[in-house]
């Protein structure tokens, strides 16, 4: 199956601004990118204004490695990795990951404004902490005791 906009020409900052502005539009005040080149990945940060109160929202989005574009790379005639072609998807990454959080966004946001549903159930599991975590890094590990009990178990209340 193909991957959405596994083939866009779409620059990371055209993205970028584009969900700057999407994200402004919807109210928040305050975002931020940063990139860690070294280990692939980029983060996105803003700052959601609910109810007189401020949350803070993170997405971690970690880009394909090269041994992961190394199966895209090979060579037709050879059958061996092309490193052009390599070059070439290494340099592409991160296009389509930020043309997909664009396009996940829009859709929350949509969902939100015609009442699907609340800004709190789409968000929960990215807002940040004081700690640094995410409420989805502490609920995802004890997932499996939500078989076994009541949601409360997940957040550490409750028995």
């Amino acid at each position: 199956m193909r991957r959405f906009a596994e083939d866009t020409s779409v620059p990371v900052g055209r993205s970028r601004a584009e969900i700057d502005r999407l994200l402004q539009d919807w109210g928040c005040g305050q975002l931020q990118w940063s990139d860690d080149y070294k280990s692939g990945r980029f983060r996105l940060r803003f700052l959601w204004e609910h109810n007189g109160k401020g949350y803070l929202a993170r997405f971690d989005v970690e880009l394909p490695g090269r041994k992961d574009l190394e199966k895209h790379a090979i060579d037709g005639r050879t059958g061996n990795v092309s490193e052009n072609k390599l070059q070439a998807l290494m340099d592409a990454r991160g296009k389509a990951e930020h043309r997909t959080l664009l396009l996940w966004l829009k859709a929350c946001l949509n969902a939100v404004e015609s009442g699907i549903v609340t800004a709190e159930m789409i968000f929960l599991p990215f807002l940040e902490g004081k700690d640094g975590q995410t409420v989805g890094e502490i609920a995802i590990p004890k997932l499996a005791d939500l078989a076994g009990g009541s949601a409360s178990r997940l957040l550490g209340e409750g028995k």
